[in-house]
């Protein structure tokens, strides 16, 4: 499909897959334990975190890709009051869901007032909704990152985007393993995901060449290279998993997630529209976010499954499929529940 719905349609199926690769990280969890676990499923974790770690760069790249230009469609104050809808609501429901969750899995005492509103405050309903936390921040620059968002000032973003790269990505790997640079020279307005929500405007907004692209992809291939290999080596150093380069902002991780995000723009969707109806590939897209908070408590139910503790490689390979189908099936059936879906986005 081509001009503005091409644009439409890589957005859909970036989001598809991100949301099937945050499942798949959470499913490869054994990367983690290096030294604790066999030297066979550690590195097939790495790989399979490989795969997927663009997934929460992608993310904020589509934050930016849909959001940056909300004053064409509505003011600030509807743009408050959407995303309060869109992600307040279910943050807090389910935040509160995960707090009570041990206690009529597990037979866990009952938390106290100060304990529900920590799990709010300082994320200690599960650790998976950091997400959110870092989501908000976001929204609440978006006022100003909306005025810069705009093909004159295409050259000012290319800047921002350039900047965060070298603050957060170049810039760890100087001060560990060539010399020490005084932290307070990063602006602090290109710090932490900032780069990631312009970076996913810019590649909607401007056209790039064909090599271009190719040195992007390219990039993209040897900071997957770096990723594995280079997590893998420092880990051995190390005795423990090192995730240096597992970081979102790394080195590694930032030319995957530009490379991924471009490809997906590249990509001739209409073949797949051909076998795939659309509205089928919109609803799936739509339910990102509602399978992002409901997926953990299927995957927690099934490592109480005996079997799949004592196979963790079909753990790896075979669970996040299953997860997935069964969330996505849970969000579309329960949005159909009157008032359940404003918890269930």
């Amino acid at each position: 499909m081509p001009g503005e719905n091409k644009r439409i349609d890589y957005i859909d199926f970036m989001n598809i897959y991100a949301c099937f690769s945050v499942i798949c990280m959470h499913c490869s969890g054994s990367v983690f334990e290096y030294g604790m676990t066999e030297n066979r499923l550690f590195l097939l974790c790495l790989f399979v975190q490989m795969i997927a770690h663009p997934a929460i760069p992608v993310f904020f790249m589509i934050t930016g890709t849909t959001l940056l230009e909300y004053r064409k469609k509505y003011d600030t104050k509807t743009f408050f009051r959407k995303r309060v809808i869109r992600t307040v609501f279910p943050f807090v429901f389910w935040t509160f869901f995960y707090l009570l969750h041990p206690v009529w899995m597990d037979g866990a005492p009952f938390p106290n007032i100060r304990q529900f509103i920590t799990a709010l405050s300082n994320n200690e309903g599960t650790g998976i909704f950091w997400f959110f936390y870092v989501l908000f921040a976001v929204y609440l620059c978006m006022p100003v990152f909306s005025l810069i968002a705009d093909k004159k000032n295409m050259k000012l973003v290319e800047y921002i985007c350039i900047l965060s790269f070298l603050a957060v990505a170049v810039y760890p790997v100087l001060t560990r393993f060539l010399l020490p640079v005084y932290s307070d020279i990063i602006p602090p307005f290109v710090t932490g995901y900032t780069g990631y929500v312009f970076l996913g405007w810019l590649i909607l907004r401007k056209e790039f060449s064909k090599k271009f692209r190719v040195c992007v992809y390219a990039a993209g291939i040897l900071g997957a290279v770096l990723f594995f290999f280079g997590t893998w080596y420092l880990s051995a150093q190390a005795g423990y998993t090192d995730d240096f380069f597992m970081q979102y902002t790394s080195l590694a991780c930032y030319p995957m997630s530009a490379a991924v995000m471009l490809f997906g723009k590249q990509i001739d969707w209409s073949r797949i529209y051909s076998r795939i109806p659309a509205e089928v590939v919109s609803k799936t897209a739509s339910a990102g976010l509602g399978i992002y908070v409901i997926h953990l408590f299927f995957i927690t139910v099934a490592e109480k499954n005996i079997w799949l503790k004592t196979h963790p490689t079909y753990f790896t390979l075979i669970m996040p499929f299953v997860v997935y189908g069964v969330s996505l099936g849970s969000v579309l059936l329960l949005r159909k529940i009157p008032g359940v879906r404003r918890i269930v986005p």
